[in-house]
């Protein structure tokens, strides 16, 4: 087996020339790696991945946030390593996740790429966020000599300004380049640091550089940027746009109705849905800032924006005047329009409506859940939105009179919001207390110490705990069969600071179904590993057992083994209770000695008491042991300086 290893890599180092690539498919190549977050090693092919602390569970690759992705190569200098992930950008999961030593990385869209460098060893650290890939592409060249220069970002069309940056990945070698067109020499324009090429509509520029050294002069490298106005898009650029395209809106956009998942809007280009969480209430005539986005996908033949994103509070309105339509305009041309039907019969299982003339169309009355008139003998105006399923339906926003925009009403508590009609604003005349924001999610608790999540885009995003919120303005909607509250983004701001909330030290068995987004904290527990792949781990304390959905991604990087102790939320998916953990305790990073959940210098004085005789090693239940040797001496100090210096 040696030998035939040899005889592999002379053979690679012989075509190294021609340079090869190395690809490590996350379905195929897992090394050591498993659906456990862990250190694992991947080999192949002369090339190793080393992972610091990640997953390779048969599908992708995770690399945790702040852990090291180390790739060298035995069969010679690699000159482009390519990360193909799961998120776009600096998207979740996306490749600006990643910084790299030598820094020759740059990113575009899905791709994370790392190139020109010669090197034999590249580490990468997930600085910004964890990244996800499916898959890793290792090219190996021949013998580097003076490397071309690295040009960020690449070449393409551009809507706004763009910083050129570029790198070489020979030592001390100096870069030259041009944006006129020519060739550079080295009399060209000295590259020093960035420069920024200026938006400027119909202008193309193209960069062009060499590296030099000792009298040696690169080949050039090239990037052409081409600058336009931004795209516009709005709802009338949907159909015409391929399903599952992420899309941004330019337009501002009307609101006709919202309900619950449901959002009916149009824009200067047309009209169309959104369905899923906005993060916000909106109620007709509101007016939705642009920049909005989504998934766009075909529902019946007509297309929706789903997974909806950076939706902003309505900071104006205007009033709406319906369409006026018969049965018979119940169709396509008039799909997601706001319509008025005059003087109908409505039958008496509220499915079809009826005009004077005979004309008939559906009705589909539990998307709003509207309240029927109380009389059907008699004929009635109906204002709505025309909708589709197996067929093309009235959707009824209200019968015989407009719908109204309704002003908020003053409540004094969260339960006093919950009994308020679905959807309806309430103004808190009492504070509410934050507890947890992280992203769209806030939890909050009011003075009657009712517990609620707060879901959507607010004018503050760095509440901390304890953090007060006067005259907050909301409507609730439900998720997953529970209410939550939806917010009116610019009345949540802070308004003073006061005593943190504490959690309530609860037993798994005390915790019920009606204690959703209730602020736990859960101790003397054990994490149970899932007993199948795409399993959740769980939480025991002795008394029941409760999932763990990491939300947060807080359990990145714990050890789990030494978790005993969990705070977070209350939640129900499916009738199932689930815990969002933002606190564990005992599952300490190796090196964390004092257990503040950094490795630092405390933590060397630590080692060092514990050496010197002036505390125990019992003190810090096992952890200064570093290196894992049994023992605690000199050693263990320079573990945790290789840690905290990143080696």
């Amino acid at each position: 087996m040696r030998k035939f290893f040899t005889l592999l890599t002379m053979c690679l180092m012989a075509v190294a020339a021609q340079a090869v690539d190395i690809v490590f498919d996350a379905t195929v190549d897992v090394g050591t790696g498993s659906s456990t977050a862990g250190e694992f090693t991947i080999v192949k092919d002369g090339i190793t991945i080393h992972v610091e602390q990640g997953v390779a569970n048969g599908q992708h690759y995770r690399f945790y946030k702040n852990k090291k992705v180390t790739v060298t190569s035995e069969i010679g200098p690699m000159t482009t390593i390519v990360f193909d992930c799961l998120g776009e950008n600096d998207g979740q999961y996306g490749p600006a996740g990643f910084t790299s030593v030598p820094d020759l990385y740059s990113y575009r869209d899905h791709l994370g790429t790392w190139t020109n460098g010669g090197a034999t060893e590249v580490v990468f650290t997930a600085t910004n966020f964890q990244v996800r890939a499916t898959k890793v592409t290792v090219t190996v060249g021949g013998e580097v000599g003076l490397l071309a220069p690295n040009i960020t970002p690449a070449s393409g069309t551009y809507y706004e300004d763009v910083q050129v940056k570029m790198t070489c990945g020979t030592p001390d070698a100096k870069i030259y380049y041009t944006t006129d067109g020519t060739n550079p020499t080295t009399s060209s324009t000295l590259f020093n640091g960035a420069f920024t090429i200026p938006f400027e509509l119909g202008k193309t520029v193209t960069v062009k550089a060499i590296s030099a050294k000792d009298g040696d002069v690169s080949d050039v490298k090239t990037a052409t940027y081409k600058f336009e106005d931004a795209p516009q898009f709005g709802f009338g650029n949907m159909s015409d746009t391929p399903d599952n395209t992420n899309v941004t809106f330019t337009y501002d956009a009307t609101v006709i109705w919202q309900s619950g998942n449901y959002l009916y809007a149009f824009d200067e280009t047309g009209f169309g849905l959104v369905y899923g969480s906005t993060g916000q209430s909106y109620q007709i005539g509101d007016i939705i800032p642009a920049g909005f986005g989504g998934k766009k996908t075909t529902y019946k033949g007509e297309p929706e924006l789903t997974n909806p994103t950076n939706f902003k509070p309505a900071q104006t309105f205007v009033k709406l005047t319906p369409e006026t339509i018969t049965p018979l305009d119940c169709n396509h041309e008039h799909w997601a329009h706001y319509v008025l039907l005059k003087d109908v019969m409505i039958s008496e299982d509220g499915k079809t409506i009826t005009d004077k003339n005979g004309n008939t169309c559906e009705m589909y009355n539990n998307t709003f859940n509207i309240p029927l008139p109380e009389n059907l003998n008699e004929s009635h105006d109906i204002y709505a939105v025309v909708g589709v399923f197996n067929n093309y339906q009235i959707l009824p926003m209200s019968f015989d009179k407009e719908p109204e925009r309704i002003p908020p009403v003053d409540v004094a508590s969260i339960e006093e919001l919950y009994e308020l009609n679905r959807g309806a604003w309430g103004h808190f005349t009492t504070p509410l207390r934050t507890i947890y924001q992280n992203g769209p999610s806030l939890y909050v608790i009011d003075n009657e110490d009712t517990y609620s999540l707060v879901y959507g885009t607010v004018a503050y995003n760095g509440f901390q705990n304890g953090d007060i919120v006067n005259d907050a303005v909301a409507s609730w909607t439900l998720y997953g069969g529970n209410k939550q509250m939806t917010p009116n983004g610019s009345t949540f701001v802070k308004a003073g600071h006061g005593d943190a909330i504490e959690p309530q030290i609860l037993a798994i068995e005390e915790i019920m179904t009606d204690m959703v987004h209730w602020y736990i904290g859960i101790e003397n527990v054990t994490l149970v590993a899932p007993t199948e792949e795409g399993g959740h781990i769980m939480i025991n304390d002795g008394t029941g057992e409760i999932t763990l959905f990491d939300k947060f991604n807080i359990m990145e990087g714990v050890n789990t083994n030494n978790v005993n102790y969990v705070e977070g939320f209350v939640s129900v998916y499916n009738d199932v209770l689930e815990f969002f953990p933002i606190l564990v305790k005992g599952g300490y990073p190796k090196g964390d000695v004092n257990g503040d959940g950094e490795v630092n210098i405390a933590d060397v004085n630590c080692v060092i008491d514990v050496i010197l005789g002036a505390r125990s090693a019992d003190d810090f239940e096992g952890r200064a042991d570093v290196n894992e040797d049994t023992e605690v001496n000199i050693a263990d100090v320079n573990a945790v300086i290789d840690i905290i210096l990143g080696k």
